[in-house]
């Protein structure tokens, strides 16, 4: 990426400007038609400006009520993409659907959702919190936006499929155009012919928001910059009589310039408004939508901004009723559009895959077979090629019907990442759960594709600060798409553990692994997966402060280990809704830490259950034994820390057999800027546990209530709060990294 991300918000988030509409020029009037064939031919330029565009459909929906035709359509950005779906005949009323029930937190927030995620990309999702992602293919690059674009593509490629391959988007019910900019020229580009869908998705592309959309050598992204009122395209399609749609804002004061961002900000839309008066000068007619107390951000607010723009028409209805049309007139007017419209596409009876490798290729056409030969469901192909995105080698995939001689097909092209893989994830934890004496650390997980035929993975994870790590594994399945895999590994990693009592610190351990071995799994779906192994080592427990808690000591290790985990919540970071499990069992044969061989269980069950729009209930529960084993040198499990008995010091129980469980709330309290995060929630929670065998006498039973503030922000979930506990246990704690 290169553009200054500063500057991508500021465009982002100003995308509308702030300019006082200037004198309309005088119009041309005419008198209403009697035949369609002696009226002017209008045309409508519909601007730019996010979520206050869909204050068009409102000035659309007074021209129908009043029989107004509009024979040439042009838009940038939003502008573009309500004229494009307009244009191709459908009603107002469907296109106001459209915008009330789209899903505009998953339209605007970029990735695959959680769901959708292949089980890999799922660990990675949980292991690295964040939405940081560095592709590696041609050196360090940041994606070229944060939004791929997958989710518009799918709805633009839906509500446009019937138009795939029209030779002209004159040959549409209403002639249309829309605006981009082609960054390698710097230039305006019209779109009038090629993928109705890939024009549409262009001229929405706001750099650094959204990937742009690439052609051969060009690259188009929103054309708000160049041209954000496209009157003058209006006019050189024929156009009489142009009117165009402003989308009216207060001027901006000098208080609210004040930081880095604001004066950025305000720079840039003087640019747009530049370009929007040279639009409104061009216009016979401008309707002013006053949205000054909207956002360009507020796409939830269709119903609202749909009034503006309606109440907008309404104040010049002196002026628009001289171009309606009488009943007659309007009929013939509604009947040569409704000559230019298509039927809906029949079954596909083939499957064509563009923008991948052969073996890519063979394997989607595989996987879309069913498609063919069947009315073509495009709710159940949205998810299947979601999905497919959600395996991370691509950022988006979209599809059109094509014709090959007498037959009609499904082209799907592919659109692969252009700076990865490789990729990185870098990660940051701070632990605070004893404020007095924080751990950071900081690592990155980096993973390379195919490296050992088609979907095998090498994925390597390292660690700096508190714990310096490395763990490397390299994931083959056995067929392309089957679900039986192998993985051999190695880690190994170096920690200072740390054992406190109440807040007072009583030892430092260095703890040294090394461990290496092979696992067999399969891969059940993309929410679990089961696999067990076997893996040879070295430990090394060491005192360096403190009293000891246990002995040190070292030597080999040895152990086979099984693993099941099921995953399905909504989210990686901050669930609100569904179920986590995980059950794992080692039988240790070698052992520094026992003369004996042993086995250990362990269980984690987490669920969440949402009970209104802003909150969510939740409770884990986490066991773990080693069946009575009571030869061991040194305890195996742990107690403390946030999470783990909160208000207690960090790994103050210790033992061979435990038990914990966490019941509280979730509640949404407000949504973070774009670019900041996601979510901001106020939480409350009760825990209540239990350690056995501890040599220092735990309570019976121990519990505590803790509360704090948990926000979802772009470089993880960060938590501040406090707790308290039975036996005088309290403090407050603080964490970067994962909370659940």
């Amino acid at each position: 990426m290169r553009l200054s991300l500063p500057a991508l918000i500021a465009l982002f988030l100003t995308c509308p400007c702030f300019s006082q509409e200037p004198p309309a020029p005088p119009l041309h009037s005419t008198a209403p038609a009697v035949e369609a064939s002696n009226r002017p031919k209008i045309g409508v330029a519909l601007e730019g400006g996010g979520a206050l565009g869909e204050a068009h459909v409102g000035v659309l929906k007074w021209f129908e009520e009043h029989q107004i035709p509009i024979d040439y359509l042009a838009g940038t950005s939003i502008g573009g993409l309500v004229g494009g779906i307009y244009a191709t005949g459908k009603p107002v009323a469907q296109l106001q659907e459209i915008l009330r029930t789209a899903n505009w937190p998953l339209l605007l927030g970029g990735g695959t959702p959680y769901e959708d995620l292949s089980f890999r990309r799922k660990e990675d999702a949980r292991a690295v919190p964040n939405s940081v992602q560095v592709g590696l293919k041609h050196g360090a690059a940041l994606p070229p936006g944060l939004n791929t674009g997958h989710q518009i593509n799918l709805l633009i490629d839906r509500e446009t499929i019937d138009y795939s391959n029209i030779p002209s988007f004159d040959d549409l019910p209403i002639p249309f155009r829309c605006v981009s900019t082609e960054l390698i020229s710097g230039q305006a580009y019209v779109f009038q012919s090629g993928s109705l869908s890939d024009a549409m998705r262009a001229t929405i592309s706001i750099p650094g928001v959204f990937a742009p959309v690439r052609q051969g050598d060009k690259i188009f992204v929103d054309g708000g910059m160049v041209d954000n009122l496209p009157t003058d395209v209006v006019r050189k399609m024929g156009a009489d009589v142009v009117i165009a749609v402003h989308l009216q804002l207060s001027p901006a004061s000098a208080k609210e310039i004040q930081g880095a961002f604001s004066v950025l900000g305000r720079s840039v839309a003087l640019v747009i408004a530049e370009t929007e008066i040279r639009g409104m000068a061009g216009a016979d007619l401008i309707v002013n939508a006053n949205v000054a107390e909207y956002s360009s951000t507020d796409y939830q607010k269709t119903e609202q901004l749909i009034q503006r723009g309606y109440d907008a028409a309404q104040e010049k209805a002196q002026i628009l009723k001289a171009y309606s049309l009488d009943d007659s007139a309007w009929a013939e007017y509604l009947q040569q559009k409704k000559s230019r419209m298509r039927g809906a596409q029949g079954a596909p009876e083939f499957i064509l895959v563009e923008g991948v490798d052969p073996e890519g290729k063979k394997n989607i056409e595989n996987l879309l077979k069913n498609f063919v030969g069947k009315p073509l469901d495009t709710k159940s192909l949205d998810h299947v090629l979601t999905r497919l995105t959600g395996v991370g080698r691509y950022d988006s995939i979209t599809y059109s019907v094509v014709n090959d001689g007498n037959q009609s097909g499904l082209s799907i092209r592919v659109h692969e990442k252009t700076y990865a893989p490789p990729f990185l994830l870098p990660f940051v934890e701070i632990n605070g759960s004893e404020p007095q004496d924080v751990d950071f650390t900081m690592g990155a997980r980096i993973t390379a594709m195919d490296v050992w035929g088609y979907r095998s993975e090498w994925r390597t994870d390292l660690k700096f600060g508190a714990t310096y790590g490395i763990a490397s594994e390299l994931y083959r399945p056995f067929q392309p798409l089957g679900k039986w895999f192998f993985a051999p590994f190695v880690n190994a990693g170096q920690t200072n553990f740390k054992v406190y009592k109440n807040s007072d610190p009583r030892a430092i351990y260095r703890l040294d692994n090394v461990l290496a071995g092979v696992d067999l799994g399969y891969s059940l779906s993309r929410f679990n997966e089961i696999r067990f192994g076997y893996g040879v080592g070295y430990q090394d427990y060491a005192l360096r402060l403190g009293i000891p808690d246990f002995a040190s000591t070292s030597g080999r290790v040895g152990s086979f280990h099984a693993r099941y985990i099921l995953d399905h919540t909504n989210e990686a970071v901050i669930p609100t809704r569904g179920i986590f499990l995980k059950a794992s069992y080692e039988w240790f044969d070698t052992t520094p830490i026992s003369t004996h061989a042993y086995p250990s269980v362990e269980l984690l069950v987490q669920y969440f259950q949402p009970v209104s729009s802003a909150g969510s209930l939740f409770s884990t529960a986490n066991g773990a034994s080693t069946f009575g084993h009571s030869s061991a040198g040194a305890p195996i499990y742990f107690l403390g820390g946030v999470g783990r008995l909160s208000a207690y010091g960090l790994n103050e129980l210790i033992g061979n057999q435990f038990f914990i469980g966490r019941t509280g709330y979730l509640h949404k309290v407000f949504t973070l800027p774009p670019f900041v995060g996601k979510q901001v929630y106020l939480t409350g929670f009760a825990e209540v546990g239990k350690m056995y065998g501890d040599p220092f006498h735990a309570p019976k039973l121990s519990g505590d209530f803790a509360g704090g503030v948990l926000a979802e922000t772009f470089f993880g979930p960060i938590l501040l709060g406090g707790s308290v506990g039975d036996t005088g246990h309290q403090k407050w704690f603080f964490q970067l990294g994962r909370v659940f």
